[in-house]
């Protein structure tokens, strides 16, 4: 994530932040399984999709971890 957008991530409010946070949670366990899925289903692997599943779950973590904390309970 570039220094800007982690910058802007800052300034959301703590009941924006608890919503944006579990939204991310939400969207990472879903790609989680659905890369699971791809990885155990028959037939031939699709390396490409394989990453594009880590890609998107590496960059929602990153959004993740810069939402402030003010709003965790």
């Amino acid at each position: 994530m570039s220094h800007s957008a982690a910058t802007s991530l800052v300034n959301v409010d703590d009941h924006n932040s608890s919503v944006m946070r579990e939204q991310l949670i939400r969207e990472i366990t879903g790609l989680e399984r659905r890369l699971e899925q791809l990885k155990i289903s028959d037939g031939l692997v699709d390396f490409s999709l394989e990453q594009t599943y880590k890609e998107m779950i590496h960059s929602r973590r990153e959004m993740l971890t810069s939402l402030p904390m003010a709003g965790v309970r």
